[in-house]
């Protein structure tokens, strides 16, 4: 018979990287945490490369549904599948306004505010990341997902919500 009662493999955890990114954006620091599912290999500067780079592709996808950036300008750090799905839903909120245009754009015109960023580095080439965005007074939440192909992190998902 097979034992199947959760065993830690390890008695301490793994520490988080925890720091603030000072971004043009916002007029405070933005925090950001990354857990890790494993031990090494991505430093802490790599770690806040990521969360920076993380917290940039959200507030452009985030223009970029609202046709305030044109797609184009994700071209080198979005693969071509995730631009697509964004593309998609800029056309569902494009046609959105104009089916209801006293209410205007759904996610209002107003710029995107970061207010914090959480992520999980569950292997050593993917990150998972959560941004944390308000526009005007509205909250939107961005799901990033980050995977290192070949030297380079590309975001192969990105969700804007």
């Amino acid at each position: 018979m097979e034992d199947t009662t959760f065993r830690p493999w390890r008695r301490d955890p793994i520490p988080a990287e925890e720091g603030l990114l000072r971004l043009e954006s916002s007029n405070r620091p933005v925090p950001y945490r990354i857990a890790r599912c494993f031990v090494g290999e991505v430093d802490s500067v790599q770690c806040r490369a990521l969360a920076m780079s993380s917290c940039r592709i959200s507030c452009m996808a985030t223009d970029a549904v609202r046709d305030r950036l044109p797609l184009e300008r994700l071209q080198r750090s979005v693969t071509g599948q995730a631009l697509r799905k964004l593309d998609n839903m800029a056309i569902i909120l494009r046609r959105d306004a104009m089916e209801h245009p006293l209410r205007g754009h759904r996610m209002g015109t107003l710029p995107v505010v970061p207010q914090s960023l959480n992520g999980m580095l569950v292997r050593p080439d993917k990150l998972e990341m959560h941004s944390h965005l308000t526009i005007g007074t509205e909250h939107h939440w961005v799901n990033v997902i980050l995977r290192r192909i070949g030297s380079r992190w590309m975001c192969v998902m990105v969700d804007v919500g």
